[in-house]
């Protein structure tokens, strides 16, 4: 599939979809009211039919009650998995709908990443990677909170391992080829983050406190239940007397009240993040079931295995343990059990023993699946755009793209070129009037660089490079909190620039405009004693300027700097742009006409 007919069928195929869920809707609807219905006959029937029918207190009026009873459980049961099942139906539907909105455009009102624009990041702030209209916004298929953060982490940090880019553009291949599974991540994914919003936040790195249950007291706790059962026993048979078993009783009590405080501060701690795995673990058994064939997913699902246990059992487990505590907020529960088995202090053991075995494994499954949401983003890109292509990692050739193009430019409006910086060519010099297209340019270059940098594929027919440090400077922004003027930002960017460049060796720069806080004089003669500077240490990227007399550079360096430029032309109903980038020095100019044209100088 390409270009838009490629796009028209991935919308069909949300469109079928929707429409199947939303038939699914309308059953589930009708299910639900009549399990409702259902449910109100059970819980009437379960007390009006054994004292109308039966004698009262009886056994046929037990056994009709307790029947009748159970079945009113089974229908609440049902009732609760038809929620759940319109709930998940429901995701699906938003979900869908989101696709078709985005396929067609309409996509700045989803969450934009804005709490992760940084204006000193190397890059993502001139290329606008956060806030609304980037690319996180377009890209972004994350539910989770940590699955939005490793998004942005990824945009962040691109990788520069050829091996590892490798990987991951398999497995994002796969993942892409795969959207019933990534559909069905994104569902379950947004169930966990729906169950936290009923519940506090918490540091998912605390652990709780249980090294109180040690040493004398441990033992204790161990022996106190087997005690119970014996003392019990005796009393049952009369060889000793109820008060045995009542002062037996009152030391449990006794010896749980020393440790209710601390015992209080667990529940309170544990009980939220055990609710919270326990959320997690559909969407940890989702990933572990799937059956991938790429190394990357490979290794990510191992770190969900545990000694040869795997994670959804562990949270499982948990669960379970977390369920036991619980039983002491039934007061009456919680006196006999404490009373006669010290239950606090086994349940805190048992906890304990999953800590110390699992504990330091829960930011691990996290970030794990965290990962997965992060790489379904790119996945989701792939599977929408299939217009675009994987790119060829290089060792040599910086950059070498043909039809390269803004990945958030609707196809209908994108304007591709052809650009290439290899062999002994390392700084390009762009020139073009206002408007022509020149920052749209450094930004296409650098967004596709990004995605190249996840494994991710990229618009364009061809894209082989060469993966480098990567650094822009498009939008100093000045400082009064420490008293920077714009200019002395931007030199400090500058001189990042070059400090980065000695350390690395080598790197990739997108430079726009530099030096535009001073005089045309002092702009031109630094501009180009910045790219000497650039050029000897052993720099390469891309330069745009207004400045024409950089262009001259290509003169003194005719095998390392070379010439591209964006025309404006001139017709009766205006300007005219065609963005498509041309070899050599632009000729054309269009500040005074704009000026003429809106009125703020007069016609000549």
């Amino acid at each position: 599939m390409e270009g838009t007919d490629g796009r028209q069928q991935i919308v069909d195929r949300y469109k079928n979809l929707q429409q199947l869920k939303e038939t699914k809707a309308n059953e589930l609807k009708k299910q639900s009211n009549a399990v409702a219905l259902l449910r109100l006959a059970l819980f009437v029937a379960s007390f009006a039919i054994p004292f109308t029918f039966f004698e009262s207190w009886s056994i046929p009026f037990f056994v009709v009650f307790s029947l009748l009873f159970v079945l009113f459980l089974g229908s609440v049961y049902l009732a609760f998995r038809l929620g759940q099942q319109k709930k998940e139906n429901q995701i699906y539907l938003d979900l869908y709908h989101k696709e078709i909105r985005i396929l067609n455009e309409q996509w700045t009102d989803e969450p934009d990443g804005s709490e992760w624009i940084n204006p000193n990041h190397d890059y993502a702030h001139d290329l606008d990677l956060f806030g609304k209209g980037s690319l996180f916004q377009y890209l972004n298929r994350s539910a989770t909170k940590e699955g939005h953060r490793k998004l942005a982490d990824k945009l962040n940090s691109i990788s520069l391992d050829q091996n590892e880019i490798q990987e991951k553009q398999k497995a994002i291949k796969e993942l892409s080829d795969h959207p019933e599974f990534r559909e069905a991540f994104f569902v379950k994914a947004s169930l966990v983050e729906e169950g936290r919003k009923k519940k506090n936040e918490f540091d998912l790195g605390s652990q709780p406190d249980l090294n109180f249950v040690t040493g004398f007291i441990k033992y204790i706790a161990f022996a106190f239940p087997v005690i119970s059962i014996i003392v019990f026993i005796l009393t049952m048979a009369d060889v000793i007397t109820s008060s045995v078993l009542l002062v037996w009783f009152l030391t449990g009590l006794g010896i749980t009240s020393q440790f209710l405080r601390k015992v209080n501060r667990v529940h309170n701690e544990v009980t939220t993040l055990g609710r919270y795995l326990n959320s997690y673990s559909e969407l940890i058994r989702l990933f572990e079931n799937y059956q991938t064939k790429s190394d990357y997913l490979d290794i990510l699902q191992k770190r969900l295995m545990t000694e040869g246990k795997k994670a959804s059992e562990s949270t499982k487990q948990l669960g379970k343990t977390i369920q036991y505590l619980d039983q002491r907020l039934n007061m009456i529960m919680g006196i006999v059990i404490n009373g006669f088995f010290l239950w606090d202090l086994l349940v805190c053991m048992a906890l304990r023993k999953w800590y110390d075995k699992h504990g330091s494994n829960l930011l691990v499954w996290i970030d794990t699946l965290a990962e997965v949401e992060a790489l379904n983003s790119f996945a989701n890109f792939v599977y929408n755009n299939p217009e675009t292509i994987c790119p060829q990692v290089s060792t040599e050739t910086i950059l070498d793209a043909s039809l390269l193009g803004h990945p958030l430019i609707p196809l209908k409006e994108r304007v591709s070129n052809d650009f290439s910086i290899k062999g002994e060519n390392r700084i390009c010099v762009v020139t073009g009037a206002n408007m022509a297209g020149k920052s749209t340019f450094l930004r296409t270059v650098g967004v596709n660089l990004i995605l190249a940098g996840n494994g991710c594929t990229v618009a364009a027919k061809k894209f082989v490079y060469k993966p480098l440090t990567f650094i822009t400077n498009m939008r100093a922004v000045d400082n009064l909190l420490k008293h920077e003027s714009y200019f002395f930002a931007e030199l400090s960017r500058l001189q990042m620039i070059m400090e980065r460049l000695k350390e690395k060796g080598e790197l990739f720069f997108i430079l726009d405009e530099i030096l535009k806080g001073t005089n045309s004089h002092d702009k031109t003669t630094g501009s180009i004693a910045l790219i000497k500077q650039l050029l000897k240490l052993n720099g390469t990227g891309i330069v745009a300027t207004h400045d024409l007399e950089l262009g001259d550079l290509q003169n003194e360096h005719p095998e390392k700097i070379f010439n591209n430029c964006f025309e404006v032309s001139f017709e009766d109903d205006g300007l005219q742009f065609d963005y498509k980038l041309r070899s050599g020095v632009t000729q054309s100019h269009n500040a005074s006409y704009l000026m003429r044209k809106m009125g703020l100088i007069p016609v000549d």
